[in-house]
């Protein structure tokens, strides 16, 4: 755990110190910070906390740098230990996130590209890239779309088998529709496939309430399926609380 805080103080840190660097011609440096929390089938329970810094590029960009600690619980059948039948077990581990992300707003278009290193218990590795893209075609509609690669050790989400490194590749699609000033309803539909030939098809519906243009009030259901039996495939809660000054 020391040496986790070390490495996310050194990060922070850093980030900040190349701010000037990244600043020259805008000279904005801004906090940003929030909690998120997932739940659900198996009794997942993830806990994230999360900071970092925004660097303003220009009128139109920014550069943010983030630390993110995540508290994973769920449970899972495994091993008995050599009587040949299965028990029922409780994995709990420790993921961090670092990241990279390029922020662009402009006119009706926005849109973001991100590089992730992530690292944690039992000698967990995962590297993550994503961008999306949001275009607001009506004065109260707004059209979403991202993909998401992953490549990350098994020992997270398979305890007790070979490890291996396994890639994950995912499509979203969705819309975000402004009910009231300030809240947002937000239906989404995936498209999941791994490297293990597991194909899948989520959606999940949340409200976003933004009363100011720094912060965001989250609350989501999620439906997650999958071609294959897994363990996972299920219904699931999230909620955040964050602020992007």
């Amino acid at each position: 755990m020391k040496k986790t805080r070390a490495a996310a103080i050194i990060f922070l840190v850093g980030a900040v110190m190349a701010g000037p660097l990244a600043t020259v011609a805008a000279g904005q440096v801004k906090p940003q910070f929030g909690m998120e929390t997932y739940g659900g089938t198996n009794k997942l329970l993830i806990l994230s906390p999360w900071a970092g810094v925004r660097f303003g590029l220009n009128s139109s960009s920014s550069l943010i740098f983030r630390y993110q600690y995540s508290r994973f619980q769920y449970d899972y059948y495994g091993s008995d230990g050599g009587g040949g039948g299965s028990v029922l077990k409780t994995l709990k581990a420790d993921v961090n996130r670092l990241s990279g992300t390029i922020y662009f707003g402009e006119g009706n278009l926005s849109g973001y590209v991100s590089l992730s290193y992530l690292f944690g218990s039992e000698k967990y590795r995962g590297y993550l890239a994503d961008a999306g893209l949001e275009w607001k075609f009506h004065q109260q509609m707004t059209a979403v779309w991202s993909v998401y690669s992953s490549r990350e050790k098994s020992v997270l989400w398979h305890p007790e088998e070979n490890v291996r490194w396994i890639n994950t590749y995912s499509m979203r699609l969705g819309l975000k529709f402004e009910m009231l000033k300030g809240l947002s309803f937000n239906p989404n539909f995936y498209l999941n496939k791994n490297s293990e030939d597991v194909d899948g098809v989520s959606y999940s519906v949340g409200l976003i309430y933004s009363p100011n243009w720094w912060m965001a009030l989250t609350a989501y259901y999620f439906r997650y399926g999958e071609t294959a039996f897994y363990v996972f495939h299920g219904n699931y809660f999230s909620f955040g609380l964050n602020f992007y000054f």
